[in-house]
């Protein structure tokens, strides 16, 4: 099942690089989130924490919980080791095992937001919204084609340019609906924010390999990546 998640998402990344071509607007918050949401991206939690719950037709459903702990690195890039818990987050001896394709696919949907985000591909600025008490700026992007579509929208403090709250949607024909919602830390002491907690579904839609896929995911403990 992960992998062909995996094979979804490459294929999506395939049309999303090459048409996030024109530029965005210079909304000068924008540009300062895109500032700090680029310098978070050189930091990486040293704890993930994934509950995942699939459903596949005449099958019964399926509940699994997996930690993942930063052991190393590799060309700068972080190497996580992974194991099935119980639902409590303790490892299970007679099941430890990789979870190197969930962190892939999850990953790899980053990855593909990003694409977005620093491709250039236009911005929308909508009217502020109400959240939590805190009056946000929102913003909104788009692309689409080729049975793709990818949509993205943004809250962000206008006062911290921090982003608070991502919601992205995607569908790719014959493939997958996905639907996520990220949300962010305070800033901390070095300013910066982070991805705290992600929860969404996966909608998966390959002939003869339907499934459904329900994941809930926390980041903790930032840590920056080695410097050259």
């Amino acid at each position: 099942m992960i992998k062909q998640i995996k094979t979804s998402i490459f294929l999506v990344s395939l049309v999303i690089l090459p048409a996030a071509h024109a530029r965005a607007e210079a909304d000068p918050l924008w540009s300062k989130t895109m500032s700090q949401y680029k310098l978070t991206n050189q930091w990486v939690p040293k704890e993930i924490r994934t509950q995942i719950n699939a459903e596949r037709k005449d099958q019964p459903d399926k509940t699994a919980y997996i930690k993942s702990t930063l052991n190393g690195w590799e060309k700068q890039e972080p190497k996580y080791t992974s194991a099935t818990t119980d639902s409590n987050w303790q490892i299970l001896p007679e099941q430890q095992k990789s979870a190197d394709g969930t962190n892939k696919m999850l990953t790899g949907l980053d990855e593909l937001k990003s694409s977005l985000l620093e491709g250039g591909v236009k911005v929308k600025r909508l009217n502020n919204e109400s959240q939590d008490g805190k009056n946000l700026a929102v913003f909104q992007l788009s692309d689409d084609g080729a049975g793709m579509k990818i949509d993205i929208k943004i809250w962000v403090n206008p006062d911290t340019a921090c982003m608070v709250k991502m919601d992205t949607s995607m569908h790719v024909a014959f493939f997958a609906d996905a639907d996520f919602s990220t949300r962010y830390t305070e800033p901390g002491k070095e300013g910066l924010c982070f991805r705290e907690k992600m929860q969404g579904n996966i909608d998966i839609q390959i002939p003869f390999k339907k499934a459904k896929m329900s994941i809930k995911q926390n980041h903790a403990d930032w840590t920056p990546k080695p410097v050259n």
